[in-house]
């Protein structure tokens, strides 16, 4: 009797015992999904990651990696995603990659910088003045017409528009794969030459300069072109 006894008190206290100890025990916390409602590919574009975290997924449950661990790091990007985090607040993710694809993720595009090499810039610029003064004389003019009338309200897409008529209104075919060769490369990196332009692209010394804010305004990069032309 008094072993029957002992035997339930101690399964009772065991019971209680256990019921404490699953109600004291946190469960550990999940972080809560985000929603992503659009993505796309990105060009692959060098930038630097000046704070914040990678996460394995757009949807930004699980950390990949600290970017403070990385501030000398390019990483290039590949994707975008826009999302909806799950306090509601909406933002854009970008899912790069280092050079050799060992640190990924997706970091908010707010904590990347653009990094862009100058020489390079130069180059590409060099490139479009030569083809433009190898255009006929009539075609040449009509660029030049184009360029001049950009003031500081025109973005890039209203010279892309004029440039892709010029196109489409002539018949000489050399003329034709030049310009198309032009409008490939203000649609590609139209943004980071105004910019350069914008700054003084024969005072920037550096190889590589980072960009904190790109904006689709051309005036800096009509002018930039006509003052080369001139």
């Amino acid at each position: 009797m008094k072993r029957s006894l002992i035997k339930s008190l101690l399964i009772g206290l065991l019971v209680i015992a256990g019921i404490s100890l699953s109600q004291s025990t946190p469960t550990a916390a999940k972080s809560k999904a985000a929603k992503v409602t659009s993505s796309k590919t990105l060009t692959k574009d060098p930038y630097r990651a000046v704070s914040g975290y990678m996460y394995t997924s757009a949807k930004l449950t699980k950390k990949a990696h600290n970017a403070d661990n990385y501030p000398l790091t390019t990483f290039y990007t590949y994707k975008s995603a826009n999302i909806t985090r799950a306090n509601g607040n909406k933002a854009v993710y970008y899912y790069v990659k280092n050079g050799n694809g060992k640190v990924k993720g997706w970091i908010w595009r707010g904590h990347l910088v653009r990094m862009l090499n100058v020489s390079k810039q130069r180059q590409q610029v060099n490139q479009i003045i030569g083809l433009i003064d190898t255009l006929s004389i009539n075609n040449k003019n009509q660029l030049i017409s184009i360029l001049e009338s950009m003031n500081r309200t025109n973005t890039i897409t209203d010279l892309l528009n004029q440039l892709s008529d010029l196109k489409n209104s002539i018949s000489n075919n050399d003329d034709i794969a030049k310009l198309n060769e032009i409008i490939q490369m203000i649609k590609s990196d139209g943004q980071e030459l105004n910019y350069l332009f914008s700054q003084g692209i024969n005072k920037l010394y550096p190889k590589v300069v980072a960009i904190h804010n790109l904006n689709d305004k051309v005036f800096a990069l009509a002018q930039g072109l006509l003052d080369r032309l001139n």
